[in-house]
């Protein structure tokens, strides 16, 4: 047990003692900051987002509290709690919304997140989720050429993956940042890759790093 680690009790001291946590919190699209911690998570949890954001315009940043589960209702749905002394009021980042100008995680939404340590002086905890928001869709990766994706939109039934809609070409991959990582998501062609496609502006996209040795 780390009895080293601070903790937040309260919404007060989250929100008025750690006035850090605010800085910034007008950032215009043109201002938005990586954060990028090192080193492996501290430890993961539950966090419950609320309906207050730090940002004006809202921008991939959430104010959110710890949560539990509690067990499941009577239509056998997860339900959660509040943890007894846990955090209040901490700024989540959804790192699937970062740089696209998005916040649309709904008051109440549950995300698994990591505690880690960022690189500030001196270092102090960040709290990261990977949430999909809408506009998103599950797709299957059908062929690739020049630079470009066609997938077919899939939903899940009970006998598996059906096609939904008609397919989506000249999707990119935005993960695929060296020339020899171009096109890995085709192959092989024995078998079927399932992604996530999200909407932007310039239409739909994927992020997708290709695993490397490092």
């Amino acid at each position: 047990m780390r009895s080293d680690r601070p903790k937040i009790y309260g919404a007060a001291a989250a929100l008025d003692g750690q006035e850090e946590r605010r800085a910034g919190d007008h950032r215009g699209r043109e201002q938005r900051s990586e954060v990028t911690p090192g080193g492996p998570p501290c430890r993961l949890l539950w966090l419950r987002t609320t309906g207050a954001s730090p940002g004006d315009p809202p921008d991939e940043r959430y104010y959110a509290d710890e949560v539990r589960p509690a067990g499941a209702d009577q239509d056998g749905h997860m339900t959660w709690q509040p943890v007894p002394g846990g955090l209040e009021g901490v700024v989540l980042h959804n790192a699937a919304e970062a740089g696209q100008g998005t916040h649309g995680l709904a008051s109440g939404t549950v995300v698994r997140a990591e505690e880690r340590l960022d690189r500030g002086e001196p270092p102090d905890f960040v709290y990261l989720a990977y949430a999909a928001v809408p506009p998103a869709r599950l797709a299957r990766i059908e062929s690739y050429d020049a630079g470009y994706y066609t997938v077919q939109p899939v939903r899940r039934e009970e006998a598996g993956f059906v096609d939904d809609g008609p397919p989506l070409a000249g999707v990119p991959n935005l993960g695929e940042l060296w020339g020899e990582e171009a096109g890995y998501l085709a192959g092989p062609e024995d078998f079927d890759r399932y992604v996530w496609i999200f909407g932007t502006p310039a239409g739909w996209a994927m992020l997708l790093h290709p695993p490397r040795m490092v």
